[in-house]
């Protein structure tokens, strides 16, 4: 996202994941996307996980690394789906974690965000792009607000909709599942609803 967009939007840039049948699932460790390794089919990147885990030969984080590289590989859609959370922080959460947000300790709980973020940033066509849909980062604004069409809200949505656009069909399910647009917003475009 361009920096001088960033500076003004205090929403948290952040895609929570865990559970496997919602949205952005796939990147969950217990997503059903059995992957090759070692000349062995894992059911899921946590099978692998453990079973290395156990053997005491390789660094936790090497492990899942490797796995994750591996899913990405072998699943083009979650590479896609990945690619397309730009510089979004990706945080691994669970139903406790949710509970403890703001905690000291929650902070040291998302290894698997990070590994994620890690491996992201290695491809060669991330591009640090994510943007929240307007609805979020400006709950306040009615979506036939004159704030849309001056100034900082014309800049937001003029750098939204042809970002979210170049999304795969893919990518875009995913966006759409987690950001729910309002009915207000259920439009397939302003000029045209606005005439």
């Amino acid at each position: 996202m361009e920096d001088h967009i960033r500076k003004h939007i205090k929403h948290p840039i952040e895609i929570h994941f865990y559970e496997p049948d919602k949205p952005y699932g796939s990147l969950s460790n217990f997503s059903r996307h059995p992957i090759e390794l070692e000349g062995k089919i894992w059911p899921t990147t946590e099978h692998y996980f453990q079973a290395k885990r156990c053997s005491g030969t390789i660094h936790e984080e090497e492990i899942m690394r490797k796995a994750l590289q591996a899913k990405i590989e072998q699943y083009p859609v979650i590479r896609e789906i990945l690619l397309s959370t730009g510089d979004a922080t990706l945080i691994e959460c669970t139903e406790d974690d949710a509970i403890r947000m703001g905690d000291s300790e929650s902070g040291d709980q998302n290894n698997l965000g990070k590994l994620w973020m890690e491996v992201r940033e290695s491809l060669e066509e991330y591009q640090p792009h994510f943007y929240l849909p307007p609805w979020i980062v400006f709950p306040e604004e009615h979506p036939y607000s004159l704030f849309w069409r001056m100034g900082f809200g014309e800049d937001y949505v003029m750098h939204y909709w042809p970002w979210l656009e170049k999304r795969s069909e893919n990518a875009r399910k995913e966006y759409d599942a987690y950001f729910p647009v309002p009915e207000e917003w259920k439009f397939e475009d302003l000029d045209e609803e606005e005439e």
